[in-house]
């Protein structure tokens, strides 16, 4: 990925395309404008525009614009998703900042979590409505939603499933990622079966992304990983409820395996992927 280049223009439009309100709504204006300028890895828009670039080639100034914009309202949604967690678990720090609710209040984070997620689809269904679709799908309930709602209801468990770790951590983090191949794939025109293959590699990457980030939590550098870090004082339902740090190590090497597994069964040269797979495998922040 031409990841510094492609970012910047990134961020340049998101703070375009942020939902604006009024004259009386100047607080959740700010707490919008700090959402995006807080920063972050933008890795599911970075994603989606490699995986169109993957299957299309290069682009019309037109598509250009429309996937650009689409990577944008994946962002949207992705930062509604923090704000809302960073609520519900209490958090203080993100990003190695202030998290809203603790700048601008509870009663402000909700609402701009939901100008987010109602801007961010917005665009999406504005630019490639099919490809939407598989986004929604990927957010909602079944999705995104219920694997939130699977961890908070396991949440301070004497006993938790590991089905449970599973079930949340599929639905909580890698059924967007699933869904933002897919739809990238999509976008550009892949065939079913392609689309598929692109949605199991993201499926898997999600996977490994989320239990990488277990183990992070627990023996991450602050410095680096600049977020709170609760899960074990909140009993949050993690890999290492289940498992020791040397194995949870060993299942992010393997997931990640499995996941380029995928690429390798795609007519495309995913070798871009291949390195993103890589650097999330051994990524400290």
């Amino acid at each position: 990925m031409k990841k510094s280049s492609e970012k910047a223009a990134l961020n340049k439009r998101l703070l375009k395309l942020l939902p604006a309100g009024g004259p009386l709504t100047k607080n959740l204006d700010r707490a919008l404008v700090y959402c995006i300028k807080t920063g972050g890895k933008r890795i599911r828009p970075l994603l989606f525009m490699e995986v169109v670039r993957i299957v299309k080639g290069d682009l019309a100034a037109e598509m250009k614009k429309k996937v650009l914009d689409f990577a944008c309202g994946i962002e949207f949604i992705h930062a509604y998703s923090l704000v809302h967690d960073d609520i519900m678990d209490g958090d203080d720090m993100r990003r190695g900042k202030a998290t809203v609710c603790k700048k601008f209040g509870v009663p402000t984070a909700i609402l701009a979590g939901d100008a987010l997620l109602t801007k961010g689809l917005e665009i999406l269904y504005g630019s490639f409505p099919e490809a939407a679709a598989i986004i929604n799908a990927g957010v909602g309930s079944p999705g995104m939603i219920a694997g939130q709602a699977a961890d908070m209801e396991q949440e301070g468990k004497k006993s938790p499933s590991e089905k449970a770790l599973w079930y949340t951590h599929l639905n909580k983090t890698a059924a967007f990622f699933s869904s933002v191949c897919a739809a990238g794939a999509a976008s550009a025109g892949a065939d079913g079966k392609n689309i598929r293959r692109f949605a199991s590699f993201g499926r898997r990457l999600g996977m490994a992304f989320q239990v990488r980030d277990d183990v992070l939590d627990r023996v991450g550098d602050i410095k680096k990983y600049r977020k709170s870090r609760n899960d074990e004082k909140n009993k949050k339902l993690t890999v290492l409820r289940f498992h020791n740090l040397a194995q949870a190590m060993r299942m992010v090497n393997e997931i990640s395996l499995e996941a380029e597994g995928f690429l390798q069964k795609l007519p495309y040269d995913t070798s871009a992927l291949l390195e993103l797979s890589g650097a999330l495998r051994e990524r400290e922040f």
